[in-house]
Protein backbone atom coordinates (compact mmCIF):
# COMPACT_ATOMS: atom_id res chain seq x y z
CA UNK A 1 0.00 0.00 0.00
CA UNK A 2 1.35 3.43 -0.94
CA UNK A 3 2.31 5.80 1.84
CA UNK A 4 0.46 8.94 0.82
CA UNK A 5 1.93 10.97 3.66
CA UNK A 6 5.44 10.12 2.51
CA UNK A 7 4.58 10.99 -1.08
CA UNK A 8 3.30 14.43 -0.01
CA UNK A 9 6.28 14.78 2.36
CA UNK A 10 4.10 15.49 5.42
CA UNK A 11 3.63 13.83 8.79
CA UNK A 12 0.50 11.78 9.56
CA UNK A 13 -0.40 14.45 12.12
CA UNK A 14 -0.40 17.21 9.50
CA UNK A 15 -3.44 19.46 9.31
CA UNK A 16 -5.64 19.66 6.21
CA UNK A 17 -4.17 23.09 5.44
CA UNK A 18 -0.63 21.70 5.64
CA UNK A 19 -1.55 18.87 3.28
CA UNK A 20 -3.05 21.31 0.80
CA UNK A 21 0.06 23.50 0.93
CA UNK A 22 2.38 20.51 0.44
CA UNK A 23 0.30 19.29 -2.50
CA UNK A 24 0.42 22.65 -4.25
CA UNK A 25 4.19 23.00 -3.85
CA UNK A 26 4.90 19.45 -5.07
CA UNK A 27 2.38 19.70 -7.93
CA UNK A 28 4.13 22.80 -9.24
CA UNK A 29 7.59 21.27 -8.78
CA UNK A 30 6.80 18.02 -10.58
CA UNK A 31 4.30 19.21 -13.19
CA UNK A 32 5.33 17.71 -16.57
CA UNK A 33 5.11 21.13 -18.27
CA UNK A 34 7.79 22.45 -15.92
CA UNK A 35 10.06 19.45 -16.49
CA UNK A 36 10.22 19.27 -20.28
CA UNK A 37 7.67 16.43 -20.33
CA UNK A 38 9.88 14.18 -18.21
CA UNK A 39 8.32 10.73 -17.81
CA UNK A 40 9.67 10.48 -14.27
CA UNK A 41 8.11 13.83 -13.34
CA UNK A 42 4.82 12.76 -14.88
CA UNK A 43 4.70 9.59 -12.76
CA UNK A 44 5.64 11.57 -9.65
CA UNK A 45 2.94 14.11 -10.45
CA UNK A 46 0.36 11.31 -10.75
CA UNK A 47 1.36 9.92 -7.34
CA UNK A 48 1.11 13.38 -5.78
CA UNK A 49 -2.37 13.90 -7.27
CA UNK A 50 -3.52 10.46 -6.12
CA UNK A 51 -2.25 11.14 -2.60
CA UNK A 52 -4.09 14.44 -2.43
CA UNK A 53 -7.34 12.89 -3.64
CA UNK A 54 -7.24 10.70 -0.51
CA UNK A 55 -5.61 12.94 2.10
CA UNK A 56 -7.26 16.15 0.92
CA UNK A 57 -10.69 14.86 1.93
CA UNK A 58 -11.50 14.26 5.61
CA UNK A 59 -13.63 11.13 5.17
CA UNK A 60 -11.23 9.50 2.72
CA UNK A 61 -8.26 10.38 4.95
CA UNK A 62 -9.97 8.80 7.97
CA UNK A 63 -10.65 5.67 5.95
CA UNK A 64 -7.05 5.54 4.73
CA UNK A 65 -5.70 5.97 8.26
CA UNK A 66 -7.99 3.20 9.47
CA UNK A 67 -6.52 0.82 6.91
CA UNK A 68 -3.02 1.81 8.07
CA UNK A 69 -3.87 0.71 11.59
CA UNK A 70 -4.39 4.01 13.34
CA UNK A 71 -7.74 5.71 13.62
CA UNK A 72 -7.97 9.47 13.77
CA UNK A 73 -10.83 11.84 13.15
CA UNK A 74 -10.10 15.09 11.36
CA UNK A 75 -12.97 17.39 12.16
CA UNK A 76 -11.61 20.28 10.10
CA UNK A 77 -13.31 21.43 6.94
CA UNK A 78 -12.40 19.64 3.73
CA UNK A 79 -10.01 21.68 1.63
CA UNK A 80 -10.79 19.92 -1.63
CA UNK A 81 -10.31 16.42 -2.94
CA UNK A 82 -9.12 16.80 -6.51
CA UNK A 83 -10.51 14.53 -9.20
CA UNK A 84 -12.11 11.40 -7.80
CA UNK A 85 -13.78 8.41 -9.43
CA UNK A 86 -15.98 5.58 -8.12
CA UNK A 87 -12.88 3.39 -8.13
CA UNK A 88 -11.32 5.76 -5.57
CA UNK A 89 -14.05 4.80 -3.11
CA UNK A 90 -13.97 1.13 -4.09
CA UNK A 91 -10.26 0.94 -3.26
CA UNK A 92 -10.86 2.52 0.16
CA UNK A 93 -13.73 0.20 1.01
CA UNK A 94 -11.70 -2.78 -0.18
CA UNK A 95 -8.80 -1.78 2.07
CA UNK A 96 -11.16 -1.34 5.03
CA UNK A 97 -12.54 -4.83 4.41
CA UNK A 98 -9.04 -6.30 4.17
CA UNK A 99 -8.06 -4.72 7.48
CA UNK A 100 -11.16 -6.15 9.16
CA UNK A 101 -10.51 -9.62 7.73
CA UNK A 102 -6.82 -9.49 8.65
CA UNK A 103 -7.87 -8.71 12.21
CA UNK A 104 -10.15 -11.79 12.11
CA UNK A 105 -13.09 -9.55 12.89
CA UNK A 106 -11.61 -8.40 16.21
CA UNK A 107 -12.34 -4.73 15.68
CA UNK A 108 -13.98 -1.85 17.51
CA UNK A 109 -17.45 -1.79 16.04
CA UNK A 110 -18.09 1.88 16.73
CA UNK A 111 -14.84 2.90 14.99
CA UNK A 112 -15.52 0.69 11.95
CA UNK A 113 -19.09 1.97 11.69
CA UNK A 114 -18.02 5.62 11.85
CA UNK A 115 -15.36 5.15 9.19
CA UNK A 116 -17.81 3.52 6.76
CA UNK A 117 -20.69 5.84 7.66
CA UNK A 118 -18.59 8.97 7.11
CA UNK A 119 -17.14 7.68 3.85
CA UNK A 120 -20.57 6.65 2.59
CA UNK A 121 -21.92 10.17 3.05
CA UNK A 122 -24.87 11.71 1.25
CA UNK A 123 -22.46 13.52 -1.06
CA UNK A 124 -20.61 10.30 -1.86
CA UNK A 125 -23.81 8.36 -2.59
CA UNK A 126 -25.09 11.17 -4.83
CA UNK A 127 -21.77 11.24 -6.69
CA UNK A 128 -21.72 7.46 -7.20
CA UNK A 129 -25.32 7.40 -8.43
CA UNK A 130 -24.72 10.33 -10.78
CA UNK A 131 -21.64 8.76 -12.38
CA UNK A 132 -23.69 5.58 -12.98
CA UNK A 133 -20.77 3.15 -12.81
CA UNK A 134 -23.11 0.28 -11.89
CA UNK A 135 -20.42 -2.42 -11.78
CA UNK A 136 -18.23 -0.43 -9.37
CA UNK A 137 -21.21 0.51 -7.20
CA UNK A 138 -22.11 -3.16 -6.95
CA UNK A 139 -18.58 -4.00 -5.83
CA UNK A 140 -18.70 -1.21 -3.24
CA UNK A 141 -21.95 -2.64 -1.87
CA UNK A 142 -20.35 -6.08 -1.61
CA UNK A 143 -17.30 -4.70 0.23
CA UNK A 144 -19.46 -2.87 2.77
CA UNK A 145 -21.73 -5.89 3.23
CA UNK A 146 -18.68 -8.00 4.07
CA UNK A 147 -17.73 -5.48 6.76
CA UNK A 148 -21.32 -5.56 8.07
CA UNK A 149 -20.85 -9.23 8.99
CA UNK A 150 -18.70 -8.06 11.89
CA UNK A 151 -21.16 -5.38 13.03
CA UNK A 152 -24.15 -5.78 15.30
CA UNK A 153 -27.39 -3.83 15.39
CA UNK A 154 -28.09 -0.94 15.11
CA UNK A 155 -24.90 -0.40 13.09
CA UNK A 156 -26.02 -2.82 10.38
CA UNK A 157 -29.41 -1.18 9.95
CA UNK A 158 -27.83 2.24 9.48
CA UNK A 159 -25.46 1.02 6.77
CA UNK A 160 -28.12 -1.10 5.06
CA UNK A 161 -30.22 2.06 4.69
CA UNK A 162 -27.33 3.85 2.97
CA UNK A 163 -26.56 0.89 0.72
CA UNK A 164 -30.22 0.78 -0.30
CA UNK A 165 -29.92 4.41 -1.43
CA UNK A 166 -26.77 3.56 -3.35
CA UNK A 167 -28.59 0.67 -5.05
CA UNK A 168 -30.87 3.39 -6.48
CA UNK A 169 -33.81 1.07 -7.02
CA UNK A 170 -31.91 -1.54 -9.01
CA UNK A 171 -33.69 -4.81 -8.09
CA UNK A 172 -30.45 -6.82 -8.39
CA UNK A 173 -29.05 -4.86 -5.46
CA UNK A 174 -32.19 -4.09 -3.44
CA UNK A 175 -33.29 -7.75 -3.41
CA UNK A 176 -29.86 -8.81 -2.15
CA UNK A 177 -29.88 -6.15 0.56
CA UNK A 178 -33.41 -7.05 1.64
CA UNK A 179 -32.52 -10.75 1.85
CA UNK A 180 -29.37 -10.13 3.86
CA UNK A 181 -31.19 -7.76 6.20
CA UNK A 182 -33.89 -10.37 6.82
CA UNK A 183 -31.26 -13.04 7.49
CA UNK A 184 -29.55 -10.70 9.94
CA UNK A 185 -32.83 -10.04 11.76
CA UNK A 186 -33.66 -13.75 11.82
CA UNK A 187 -30.26 -14.60 13.26
CA UNK A 188 -30.67 -11.90 15.89
CA UNK A 189 -34.14 -13.15 16.85
CA UNK A 190 -32.87 -16.74 17.00
CA UNK A 191 -30.06 -15.69 19.29
CA UNK A 192 -32.50 -13.83 21.51
CA UNK A 193 -34.80 -16.85 21.62
CA UNK A 194 -31.89 -19.12 22.51
CA UNK A 195 -30.87 -16.80 25.32
CA UNK A 196 -34.45 -16.75 26.59
CA UNK A 197 -34.68 -20.55 26.50
CA UNK A 198 -31.38 -20.85 28.34
CA UNK A 199 -32.65 -18.46 31.00
CA UNK A 200 -35.86 -20.44 31.41
CA UNK A 201 -33.93 -23.72 31.64
CA UNK A 202 -31.71 -22.29 34.35
CA UNK A 203 -34.75 -21.06 36.26
CA UNK A 204 -36.37 -24.51 36.11
CA UNK A 205 -33.17 -26.14 37.37
CA UNK A 206 -32.93 -23.68 40.27
CA UNK A 207 -36.57 -24.28 41.22
CA UNK A 208 -36.06 -28.04 41.06
CA UNK A 209 -32.97 -27.86 43.28
CA UNK A 210 -34.79 -25.65 45.81
CA UNK A 211 -37.74 -28.06 45.85
CA UNK A 212 -35.36 -31.00 46.35
CA UNK A 213 -33.62 -29.25 49.22
CA UNK A 214 -36.96 -28.41 50.79
CA UNK A 215 -38.05 -32.05 50.52
CA UNK A 216 -34.79 -33.24 52.13
CA UNK A 217 -35.29 -30.78 54.99
CA UNK A 218 -38.82 -32.13 55.56
CA UNK A 219 -37.48 -35.69 55.70
CA UNK A 220 -34.80 -34.71 58.21
CA UNK A 221 -37.35 -32.91 60.42
CA UNK A 222 -39.73 -35.88 60.25
CA UNK A 223 -36.99 -38.29 61.45
CA UNK A 224 -36.36 -36.11 64.45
Amino acid sequence: MKDYYKILEVKPSASQAEIKKAYRLLAVRYHPDKNNGSKESEERFKEISESYIILGDVAKRNAYDYTKGHYKNYNGQDVGSGRQTPVTFLILFKRIKERVLNANGRIKQDALYKIIDDLLSHETITFLITVRDIATNNLIIDEVLTCCIFLSEPYKTGLYAKLTKLADGDPRFTDKLTLLHKESKTAQNTTTADVTEDSLSRNYIIIFILFLLFFIVLLVVANY
